[in-house]
């Protein structure tokens, strides 16, 4: 199974899929992220309580929990999607994704939502960056 770590705002997604690995011992590349991957836990670092945060500014946390995030090394591309479970909308986002080299030993997962012709959905081209803590 695999399984991708990262820390978020505090928060801390687990996945897991098929197989491969890489631990934070070694440092991830393009090539240990192919393929599917289901997010089967997520978890608040820090105080303990209820939480209500919204990931992506796309969906209420528990909505991300079952969700299908595959990606393609050769060209960056990929996507996510959200299962109608936990009374939310199901949906699939189109990503450009990369990693980034933090400077400190770290790697960092980012993405920007795209159209179907990979074009940025937002007009000042931002995304999203958090931090791999971990892979297997």
């Amino acid at each position: 199974m695999r399984k991708l770590s990262f820390a978020l705002l505090g928060l801390l997604i687990m996945s897991c899929s098929a197989s491969k690995s890489g631990t934070s011992a070694s440092k991830p590349n393009k090539k240990m992220l192919k393929g599917t991957w289901e997010v089967n836990d997520i978890r608040f670092v820090g105080e303990e309580g209820l939480y209500k945060a919204e990931l992506f500014d796309t969906a209420d946390s528990p909505c991300f929990k079952g969700s299908q995030w595959v990606f393609i090394p050769n060209n960056a591309t990929g996507k996510f999607t959200l299962s109608r479970a936990n009374s939310c909308d199901g949906s699939t986002h189109r990503i450009l994704w990369s990693l980034f080299d933090a400077g400190d030993g770290t790697q960092d997962f980012q993405f920007k939502f795209v159209d179907n012709k990979n074009k940025p959905l937002s007009a000042s081209k931002s995304g999203y960056r958090s931090e791999i803590s971990n892979l297997s």
